[in-house]
């Protein structure tokens, strides 16, 4: 690709984008420069949809979130023009309140327009109840699934049922384009529109670009712009790794499987818990036939009760001994300073999500890690372990 000349957006991002559709079980996918920028452009498929109702204004209308959530799944709700509503997670889980979440859209009705659902470090929700939130309740659901590539359950993957879904190819993920992200679609009038905003809102990519030509016939066809837009287009050489990356998928999440399988048999009966670790996720979850995992494991999110150590000397240990660790997600992001921000609000109580950030860390979960590595990870939890039985004794 280098040597042909053809640096940016063309075949092999096409092809990518075609393979990619083909796994998830799409209709439509569109590559884009991050999994933030594929956020961004389905809140704007939500926009687009609000803006064609007569006396309804954005600025009025709420996009619900979960606590627990990496910054760029709330800034798009806002840079879209909509208000974030915060939902609580379940106790000890990273996943949304399907239950506070249906009770806030039968308390504000139209005001609550869509949800973007977190797909969480590798667990798919129940992908029953977004169907539900999409056909019964009446929500604009977009599934946040950067975390979450290969996973799923009732015979769909993580990401194939909402409105829109969007995808991370960040270096750390599942795959990697380096950078680079994929917002997914059924519908064919969204795509268009997709492929459109991607590239400053011309008409070049989109699927139905003879029918609109034929609707402006005195404009240049090249420089015909249909929609808002910006650049968010990938480059070939990402498209190209891609499509080299996605045929290792299953391989690689086996391995993130086994990994975490290790670690948890070495917290067995001990105050550490991986969350979302079960027979389900690291048992023999591997469908052939579907292709999918319960769990695809992103990292290890390990949760601790009953200890008198603080998450700050947790990390301090934890560094100390060669093992990075890191906060799970941006916890609760309500306590971040960010999250004081006028267009935010809470739905009730988010008491959980507080507790389950406070009592947890992040370790690397990756296809590449060593057994030297696993090994130190390993002795370096059952040291803490150790050190908070003694201590707890005193």
């Amino acid at each position: 690709i280098f040597r042909s000349g053809s640096l940016t957006m063309g075949k092999a991002v096409r092809e990518f984008e075609q393979v990619f559709a083909k796994k998830i079980g799409v209709k439509h996918a569109v590559m884009v420069n991050s999994g933030s920028s594929a956020n961004l452009l389905a809140l704007e498929l939500l926009a687009d949809q609000v803006s064609k109702q007569e006396g309804v204004k954005k600025e009025d209308l709420y996009v619900a979130v979960p606590a627990i959530l990496w910054p760029t799944s709330i800034w798009p709700i806002i840079q879209a023009g909509f208000k974030a509503l915060i939902i609580d997670t379940h106790p000890n889980s990273l996943e949304i309140d399907f239950e506070a979440l249906i009770e806030a859209k039968k308390e504000m009705g139209t005001q609550l327009v869509g949800v973007v659902l977190i797909h969480p470090l590798g667990k798919a929700l129940d992908l029953s109840k977004v169907i539900e939130l999409k056909e019964h309740h009446g929500l604009f659901v977009i599934e946040d699934n950067c975390e979450s590539l290969g996973a799923g359950n009732n015979n769909k993957f993580a990401g194939s049922i909402g409105q829109a879904a969007s995808f991370s190819f960040y270096y750390s993920h599942h795959i990697t384009t380096v950078e680079g992200g994929m917002v997914v679609t059924n519908s064919e009038e969204s795509a268009n529109a997709l492929l459109s905003m991607r590239a400053h809102g011309w008409s070049r990519n989109r699927l139905d670009r003879e029918e609109i030509e034929l609707k402006f016939p005195e404009k240049d066809k090249n420089f015909l712009f249909v929609t808002s837009g910006y650049n968010f287009r990938p480059m070939e050489f990402q498209g190209a790794l891609g499509i080299s990356q996605l045929g290792k998928l299953d391989n690689f999440i086996e391995q993130r499987i086994a990994n975490v399988t290790r670690i948890n048999k070495a917290l067995a009966g001990s105050n550490f818990k991986i969350i979302g670790a079960d027979e389900a996720t690291l048992g023999k979850s591997q469908s052939n036939e579907a292709g999918f995992v319960c769990h695809s494991w992103m990292a290890i999110p390990i949760l601790y009760t009953g200890l008198t150590f603080s998450q700050s000397e947790i990390h301090s240990f934890m560094n100390a001994h060669g093992v990075a660790t890191r906060p799970v997600l941006a916890g609760n992001f309500l306590e971040q300073p960010a999250g004081k921000h006028e267009s935010i609000q809470t739905y009730k109580s988010v008491l959980n999500s507080t507790y389950t950030y406070e009592h947890s860390f992040m370790i690397s979960n990756h296809h590449n890690l060593t057994d030297a590595q696993l090994r130190r990870i390993e002795e370096t939890i059952l040291k803490l372990i150790s050190i908070g039985e003694e201590a707890n004794v005193r």
